[in-house]
């Protein structure tokens, strides 16, 4: 069975092309011209993908902020469609913490394929009590994170960091990202702390040659990869990833 996913641009030909495309692949498609209105369609029938447009950063960003505090949108992947000329843009949203970013015009086949893939993680990503990826289990009743099943131990906010890159592996934050939603409002600190506690986490991993799974992607920030691809060392790049991910 597909998955409801809302279709936000100002242009209704690209919308509609979405829409056929996404049709097709057997999702179930609904449309918004704009941003505000896609919230107000989401409080009514929430969504488990926004393909959306890639608007001023302060429009986005307080559109994001409110999906994410929203109960029934808050485990919803963002896709947004940024023009293919501008990397720049690309980046920028990238940092935000949206799952992915498509370029315009857009590839029909790429389209499906690359939702797909959103919506796959989305469902690996929910927050049961216990969160898993490959080997690793992470206890969030007990507090514990197993690898192999084997205890390792985490300090509080370790804890958090990892439950975060758990929950959302595959996406890029940036520092400020990361201390705004894994740290506690209350904890005044900076991207050197963040920087910090990622080489404990890494160094927690490392006996499992797993520390290679928190990836540096150069430019943006941090990012959990598939456990799958660090088992023999070093992780490897992700599909159609430019080279520009190191320690």
């Amino acid at each position: 069975m597909g998955s409801a996913v809302l279709v936000v641009h100002s242009d209704h030909l690209l919308r509609e092309l979405a829409r056929q495309a996404l049709e097709s692949a057997g999702h179930a498609v609904a449309e918004a011209a704009d941003v505000q209105s896609s919230v107000r369609m989401a409080q009514a029938a929430p969504p488990d993908l926004f393909l959306i447009e890639w608007t001023e950063h302060p429009v986005l960003r307080a559109t994001l902020d409110r999906l994410r505090d929203e109960p029934g949108t808050s485990q919803s992947r963002v896709v947004v469609w940024v023009d293919q000329s501008d990397i720049h843009e690309a980046i920028h949203a990238l940092e935000f913490g949206v799952d992915d970013c498509l370029p315009i015009p857009f590839d029909r086949v790429e389209l499906v394929a690359r939702i797909n893939a959103c919506l796959r993680r989305s469902a690996a990503g929910a927050r049961p009590d216990q969160l898993a990826a490959g080997p690793l289990v992470l206890d969030k009743v007990g507090h514990c994170l197993w690898v192999d099943d084997r205890p390792v131990e985490l300090a509080p906010t370790e804890f958090r960091l990892m439950a975060f890159f758990l929950e959302n592996r595959g996406r890029v934050f940036g520092r400020d990202e990361l201390l705004r939603r894994a740290w506690p409002s209350a904890i005044k600190a900076g991207h050197r702390t963040v920087d910090v506690h990622v080489r404990r986490l890494r160094e927690h991993l490392e006996p499992f040659r797993l520390d290679e799974l928190i990836q540096t992607v150069r430019g943006f920030g941090y990012r959990f990869g598939e456990p799958g691809r660090a088992r023999n060392g070093r992780a490897q790049l992700l599909p159609n990833e430019p080279d520009n991910a190191s320690r």
